[in-house]
């Protein structure tokens, strides 16, 4: 399947590019656009930056040689967010940066790490929608466009002092994925999470270089999950990655050179 072969479908049942642009008010994207499903654009408070709201999800944000779209969608899950990764495609956007938070599936890992996925293994079932006769994808990794991702490492390692790159796994739902736990540790993935997969084959597809930062949230294999085990100390030091070292990554990464 092609990128044009979506938007084709939409021309054949009434729809023009110009209506999705304009339906989504991403005629006012930027070269450079981040997307957080849950984070807010509060992030960049306290941080030199000015925040402009162009609609309810869509932000711009600019400051001293940096502008950038952020997209604050306030839902999770691949199927949420390809609704707004997908027509990006359509705008004059160059680069994505998916930001988010992700579990760990390693002892080595703790609370408030920044890791880098290198691949996302499917385990949703939105990204069969990008695939002729929505052929399966289950389980096939789906590695980001482009080499963004060499740059957001290169960033990370001076501004965070290293670059923790693994395997990822997106998964469907949170509450029913520790039953599979056994089977998704057999991929051998290091971190989980609900959206990369589907952000980088959709990436492969619109041709755009992508690439994902995420903020360890929880670690099941120390038994430190979203409902259960983790100290106000490890919460705490999160958001405090979450809203100085994140935004501080980001500028240096998407700033003029």
């Amino acid at each position: 399947m092609k990128y044009d072969d979506l938007i084709l479908a939409h021309a054949k049942y009434g729809t023009s590019r110009e209506d999705i642009v304009k339906k989504l008010g991403y005629e006012h994207i930027s070269p450079c656009v981040v997307i957080a499903p849950w984070w807010q654009h509060t992030i960049f408070e306290n941080h030199n930056l000015k925040v402009e709201q162009i609609t309810d999800k869509l932000y711009r944000v600019t400051g001293e040689n940096i502008e950038f779209s952020f997209l604050e969608l306030r839902m999770i899950g691949a199927s949420a967010v390809l609704e707004a990764v997908l027509p990006l495609g359509l705008t004059n956007c160059q680069k994505i940066l998916f930001i988010g938070s992700a579990g760990a599936l390693s002892e080595e890992l703790e609370i408030g790490d920044i890791v880098i996925p290198d691949y996302s293994i499917c385990g949703d079932g939105a990204s069969r929608y990008m695939n002729p006769n929505l052929e399966d994808e289950f389980l096939k990794k789906e590695y980001p466009y482009g080499n963004f991702v060499d740059e957001v490492i290169k960033c990370c390692e001076t501004v965070y002092g290293k670059s923790t790159v693994l395997p990822n796994y997106s998964v469907d739902t949170i509450f029913a994925q520790f039953y599979a736990i056994p089977k998704i540790l057999e991929t051998g993935a290091k971190t989980i999470e609900m959206e990369t997969a589907a952000v980088f084959k959709a990436s492969q597809l619109m041709k755009i270089p992508t690439a994902a930062l995420f903020i360890i949230s929880d670690n099941t294999i120390t038994k430190k999950s979203l409902y259960s085990g983790r100290s106000q100390k490890e919460e705490t030091d999160r958001h405090q990655v979450r809203n100085t070292i994140l935004p501080s990554i980001i500028i240096e990464l998407l700033k003029e050179k």
